[in-house]
């Protein structure tokens, strides 16, 4: 069927015409219906597939794609997965949706969340938990959950979540897909539900590499990146911090991949990143907290809706978020102190990491993506998963980095993620070197 295609040959079949738009969105129809139990949208409109007015010419005809529901659409509500926006249809795109469409692609459907992106595990009180396509009895990570159930159910080819903490990469990891996050600043965030200015990004969600190289190269206007044929590439394994503490499955996955990857020939050179968890620290909570009280509400101004910001706090439905956002609104507990501390913190991070790259000579870094693999259903509401979760993925988001997150898992174990980073602005070194490992791998 059409969703084993690559996202080019499916582009490339819609514009020449071999492949029915039509015939796809029976088929769209009929997977959701299947996978309705999934709860990987809130809004799902394939009709859309039939929208006119574009040329055939265009970068990427017909692709169906589908955004996490903090992203705004115009013509579908942005609830941001919490009741309090629950009638909230906006008049205008966001900056990517208007790339997407500018490129010829089609809006299918908003995706479940968790609630304002505040978690981990997308387990929405409003909308239901999103359930993980790789095993229903476990959870499909967030918070942008359902773009990563989308994906991995074959619903959508590509789905666009946004990533503040590691909110694209944890659900790519835990539903065994592809999950990229650009440099911060690198694709357009207006018109999007903020947490947090400094950190939040739009990221893609794809099957592979290959597709999420092909999406983002058309978004950015980018040419292909031809790597060097005399030298392997050198990646770094930081191993004091980014490897401690992991899961006997996550760390036996991993390392077989980047075994495997040194059998080959890429260059592995074990660096002391200590320092990193260290500083990151520091950055982790103040920065969001502090910055979601500003971003927040200035948002919500924007869309003539300033006033209703503490009714809409008011209105949220998961009791660990709200806990959260009312103490920090009644007393809070991140002073400005703390918050200017947090971006000198976040500048001391980029000084480390670019003497880790410089003092190895390293092109990438390499990493599990998440310490543990997804959380069953019933445990999505232990308070302990955000900071477990977030580990691994937060100091790129802090860093501004691009980072992609790949599916290594051996065959009939729960989903495993391994993750590269490389330095801010290396997007197309990035997307072009994991291609490359990726073939190395054998992940198709």
């Amino acid at each position: 069927m059409y969703s084993q295609l690559s996202i080019e040959a499916l582009v490339n079949g819609f514009r020449s015409g071999q492949l029915c738009l039509d015939t796809w969105q029976q088929a769209l129809r009929d997977r959701h219906a299947m996978a309705q139990h999934l709860n990987s949208f809130i809004t799902f409109d394939p009709a859309a597939l039939k929208a006119d007015g574009i040329g055939r010419d265009s970068a990427l005809f017909g692709l169906p794609v589908s955004f996490k529901d903090n992203i705004n659409v115009s013509g579908m509500p942005t609830t941001a997965g919490t009741p309090g926006l629950s009638d909230y249809f906006p008049q205008h795109d966001a900056g990517i949706v208007q790339r997407f469409k500018q490129l010829g692609a089609r809006v299918v459907g908003k995706n479940n969340m968790h609630e304002l992106s505040f978690g981990v595990t997308s387990a929405n009180h409003t909308h239901g938990a999103v359930i993980n396509p790789a095993n229903e009895r476990h959870s499909a990570g967030g918070s942008s959950g359902g773009c990563a159930a989308a994906v991995a159910a074959g619903l959508v080819p590509c789905a666009v979540g946004t990533d503040t903490g590691g909110s694209v990469r944890i659900p790519a990891a835990f539903c065994g897909i592809v999950g990229f996050r650009p440099t911060t600043g690198l694709y357009p965030v207006d018109g999007i539900v903020p947490v947090s200015q400094t950190k939040d990004t739009s990221g893609l969600l794809t099957r592979t590499v290959e597709d999420c190289q092909f999406v983002h190269r058309h978004l950015t206007g980018s040419r292909p990146v031809r790597l060097a044929d005399d030298r392997p590439l050198r990646i770094g394994i930081p191993e004091r911090f980014l490897w401690a503490n992991l899961e006997d499955n996550v760390q036996r996955d991993c390392r077989a991949a980047i075994d495997s990857l040194a059998d080959r020939g890429v260059s592995i050179v074990p660096v002391d990143d200590a320092l990193i968890g260290e500083i990151n620290e520091a950055i982790q909570f103040p920065l969001p907290i502090y910055e979601f009280f500003i971003d927040f509400p200035r948002f919500l101004m924007g869309q003539g809706r300033g006033g209703q910001f503490l009714d809409i706090l008011a209105q949220i439905r998961d009791p660990a978020i709200k806990r959260i956002l009312t103490a920090q609104l009644e007393s809070p507990a991140i002073s400005y102190t703390d918050y200017v501390q947090a971006l000198m913190s976040k500048l001391r991070l980029e000084k480390e990491y670019r003497a880790l790259f410089g003092q190895h000579q390293l092109d990438l870094l390499a990493y599990p993506t998440v310490a543990c693999s997804a959380p069953l259903l019933s445990d999505c509401s232990d308070e302990s998963n955000f900071e477990t979760f977030v580990r691994n993925t937060d100091p790129a988001s802090n860093l501004a980095a691009p980072s992609i997150s790949i599916p290594v898992a051996r065959a009939g174990s729960l989903p495993v993620g391994l993750s590269f980073d490389a330095l801010p602005g290396q997007d197309d070194f990035l997307l072009a070197s994991v291609r490359q490992l990726t073939h190395l791998l054998n992940i198709v």
